[in-house]
């Protein structure tokens, strides 16, 4: 009788972390994709295409700031060495960013690279170190299971967006935008270091040496593959600006940003939440854990069809209202990017289950092959002069990719039930 009285105590609290995320995220995309529809009118396709520029490069660098092991913060079981492994990495950001700037200053002087790039270069590093923050606080505010500030952070994060935006527009036309990114991740950051103030110390090398030779598979794999993901993810906005045009680049990065809102909100909101939860249950009830999964799996391809349908006939035709016909290929890159979207949908929400499973090693190989995806789109797209066949080729490669990856770790799941049940 004790024991259902817990079983049902843990689903009601994961149930309820759950929702609060939910909540969270859901009003802050809602002001997200409002204010971006806004700010896209606003700015034009050209300013978009730089500002997409910008979060590629830093969202690249962010993952080097911390080689993954904030991901390592959640699965340490000692609160202490938690806490060590986050202000260690603090430090470790900060060393990585600033050896970023002194190698492309010296590397700008010898080449003389003071346009426009060198600024947008420099302002992702920046944002970088601050993006870097916030992912270690919430790694350890997950660990503390302290949803609620993660919660929160993303309401004011999508508040500030918008109004610095906005208000940085007359003045800074082009890189309004960043601007006001990386004053809106600023305050943040400081909304995270008053949480976990309290948990802010000294480092213990030795501690963090134990902990880094404890989980060395994730700099070993985890690393590499989530850099090359990174990669292939990123890549395409800064080919596209390299070898297309700032215009399309905007398009492209726009359609993404649109269908990509309700994919964020279901992850970002089962994601960390999952992450906890399944890592406890491959202690405790491991043959729980595929019908639970699969569970999720459903539920989350549900949603994103729904969505995805609605945009591409109700959703489009309000968009081009919108906007006038001055992002022309705003409805054709929508349709076809869906394919991918869907796709990513059904693995996304779960992806932390590669590290519970320590298939950090599967996840390199499945990264390597999205690399591989991006640049032969991108090649093929630049030889014939077609953007549109760029995107053809990601989309339909990049679906093919992401089912089989979910297929691959639900037969693993599906393993340890027939093993364990």
């Amino acid at each position: 009788m004790n024991l259902k009285i817990l079983h049902t105590s843990k689903s009601t609290l994961f149930q309820k972390n759950i929702l609060l995320m939910l909540k969270g995220t859901f009003i802050a995309q809602t002001i997200g994709v409002i204010g971006s529809l806004i700010i896209a009118k606003v700015y034009g396709s050209e300013a978009y295409g730089i500002f997409g520029l910008f979060i590629s490069i830093s969202s690249v660098l962010k993952i080097i700031n911390t080689f993954q092991l904030d991901k390592t913060i959640v699965t340490l079981q000692n609160e202490n060495e938690s806490k060590n492994l986050m202000n260690s990495l603090f430090v470790i950001t900060l060393f990585l960013s600033l050896t970023f700037i002194i190698i492309y200053k010296s590397l700008s002087l010898i080449f003389n690279l003071n346009s426009i790039n060198f600024s947008i270069l420099i302002l992702s590093i920046l944002a970088s170190i601050i993006f870097s923050f916030n992912i270690i606080h919430e790694s350890f505010l997950t660990f503390r299971k302290k949803f609620h500030p993660i919660s929160n952070a993303k309401i004011y994060m999508a508040f500030f967006n918008i109004i610095f935006q906005l208000l940085l527009f007359h003045k800074f036309k082009l890189m309004g935008l960043i601007y006001g990114n990386i004053i809106s991740i600023s305050l943040i950051s400081i909304y995270y270091f008053i949480k976990n103030h309290n948990y802010l110390s000294n480092i213990n090398f030795q501690q963090l040496k134990k902990s880094i030779t404890s989980n060395s598979s994730v700099i070993k794999y985890l690393f590499p593959s989530s850099l090359i993901n990174s990669l292939a993810i990123n890549l395409m906005p800064i080919l596209i600006v390299a070898f297309f045009s700032l215009k399309e680049t905007g398009e492209y990065f726009l359609s993404l940003k649109i269908l990509a809102t309700p994919l964020f909100l279901i992850s970002s909101s089962i994601s960390q939440v999952y992450y906890q939860k399944s890592s406890e249950m491959l202690h405790t009830s491991k043959e729980k854990l595929f019908n639970f999964t699969k569970k999720i799996v459903l539920i989350n391809l549900a949603l994103m069809l729904l969505f995805i349908i609605v945009i591409n006939t109700v959703g489009i035709f309000f968009l081009e209202l919108f906007f006038n016909k001055n992002w022309e290929n705003l409805r054709l890159f929508t349709f076809i990017l869906s394919f991918l979207i869907l796709a990513k949908s059904s693995f996304n929400p779960i992806s932390n289950i590669i590290i519970v499973l320590h298939k950090n090693h599967i996840s390199l190989l499945f990264n390597c092959y999205l690399l591989i995806v991006n640049l032969m789109a991108i090649y093929i797209g630049y030889t014939n002069s077609n953007i549109l066949q760029t995107i053809i080729i990601l989309s339909l490669f990049g679906s093919f990719g992401y089912i089989v990856l979910l297929l691959y770790f639900m037969n693993e799941l599906k393993k340890l039930k027939n093993n364990y049940g």
